[in-house]
């Protein structure tokens, strides 16, 4: 056996993405002695392999969609993706990044080590030949992809493999019809991939938003060349002499070129693997209490998505961050509010959701009217060729307050953020419709969706 080199901290943060950012940083500056642990290059999902990197990819196919719609009204010559420079832009952006970060760390007095970690006590965290211990141990292991276990898996890659494409080839299929699968889908067909299909196993995809705006999406998108099949799920998958096959539960098959698996992620929870540190937890991760502390040993708190919580958003596991840290220095007394977050789903155009949809409100039976409709023949849809769009907008009869709020157009990423504020902080529709917005904005728009 090896020898051990033992060391003891405050406090153990495992994991280095943006909850474990702001979980360390107020740990540190409280004047705790902090080590953190990670595997995986510093940074985390959201800097290094999701949010941050992907906007590249969108933003370059949100150009293009722009230049395509506006074709003949103001726009003459196709533009088209330079995908290595793509890739060359988002590479300068992560180039340096982990290194700069464990530097950054170091400097701030942090104490880092590389490599898996493994819970062999319940104050005690193992990695490789180093033993650490604290009084507190935060886990902020974040979330892995889901996998389906298939004949022919090998042939099947995850979104990280897209991300990273050296080229695109001619024929690409996405399994999974949510956020990710739709997102990639939409950067391949702006690309220039010529056949991109998302096969989905049910008959909704994107079943966490407002269904009246997914339609709008999966029009957008069967518009932009996308075949979306839905109630298929693929059984194995063979290599032939073309390229690949995937051989459906409904009897057809699907030849393709690359294959991205989408259906989801999972809790990483392999930090539990050696079932020594006495933190209860299921497939939906660790089971923690209102104060992100776990609910079986109250040395451990788990931030983000390796929680047992209800979102797996990058706000939403920096806030648990916070509330996590503050309760470890001052006694458990402050606790994460999940009302009123807002999402976005970075399609073409792209969705911003908040609160309740039509089908949640109706199950509370709450009191509520909607306001609907598509923004296709305002100006702010017409000067810039946007033919498919929607909005609803749920309002509370009694107070007059917005429950939800869904959207289907150009940013409405960025205009959502707007009903999220004024849900957080009770803002009227009349209030919303009676403000002298900035004009022409997509903002100043609002007006007209509460009237």
């Amino acid at each position: 056996m090896p020898r051990m080199n033992d060391h003891s901290f405050d406090a153990i943060v495992v994991g280095s993405g943006t909850s474990a950012y702001y979980a360390i940083s107020t740990l540190n500056d409280a004047g705790k002695k902090v080590a953190m642990v990670d595997e995986r290059p510093y940074g985390g999902t959201c800097a290094l392999r999701g949010c941050q990197p992907k906007k590249y990819l969108v933003c370059n196919a949100e150009t293009i969609a722009s230049t395509r719609d506006l074709q003949s009204r103001g726009i003459d010559g196709q533009v088209t993706t330079n995908w290595k420079a793509l890739q060359s832009l988002k590479g300068a952006f992560l180039e340096g990044r982990s290194e700069g970060e464990v530097n950054d760390w170091k400097e701030a007095g942090v104490a880092t080590f590389h490599g898996h970690a493994s819970m062999t006590g319940e104050t005690e965290v193992t990695v490789g030949d180093d033993r650490l211990n604290a009084a507190h141990i935060i886990l902020a292991t974040g979330a892995t992809p889901r996998r389906a276990d298939i004949p022919g898996l090998e042939n099947i890659h995850d979104s990280e493999h897209f991300l990273n494409l050296p080229e695109l080839p001619k024929r690409i299929t996405f399994i999974g019809g949510g956020y990710i699968s739709f997102e990639f889908a939409h950067v391949a067909i702006h690309a220039g991939v010529e056949e991109v299909t998302i096969l989905h196993r049910s008959a909704q995809p994107l079943k966490a938003f407002d269904a009246d705006i997914v339609d709008v999406v999966l029009a957008a998108s069967r518009a932009h060349g996308i075949k979306v099949i839905i109630n298929e799920s693929p059984l194995a998958v063979e290599r032939t002499e073309t390229g690949l096959c995937i051989q459906g539960s409904s009897g057809d098959s699907y030849e393709t070129d690359l294959i991205i698996e989408a259906t989801g992620r999972v809790p990483n929870i392999s930090v539990l693997a050696a079932n020594q540190g006495a933190v209860d937890h299921s497939p939906k991760g660790v089971t923690v209490n209102e104060f992100m502390q776990s609910v079986s040993n109250p040395k451990v708190y788990a931030i983000g998505d390796c929680a047992a919580t209800p979102y797996m958003l990058a706000t939403v596991a920096d806030e648990e961050g916070k509330v996590a840290a503050q309760n470890i220095l001052h006694g458990n007394t402050k606790t994460v509010d999940y009302e009123g977050i807002p999402s976005a789903v970075f399609t073409i155009p792209s969705i911003g959701s908040v609160g309740l949809t039509e089908s949640q409100a109706k199950a509370k039976g709450l009191d509520f009217r909607v306001n609907k409709g598509t923004t296709k023949n305002w100006p702010s849809s017409k000067r810039i060729g946007e033919l498919h769009s929607g909005y609803k907008v749920l309002i509370d009869n009694q107070t007059n307050t917005i429950i939800g709020a869904h959207l289907a157009r150009h940013h409405s990423s960025e205009v959502i953020n707007v009903f999220a504020l004024a849900m957080k902080h009770g803002i009227t529709a009349s209030a919303l419709g009676d403000f002298m917005w900035a004009y022409p904005t997509l903002t100043s728009d609002l007006k007209y969706m509460v009237k």
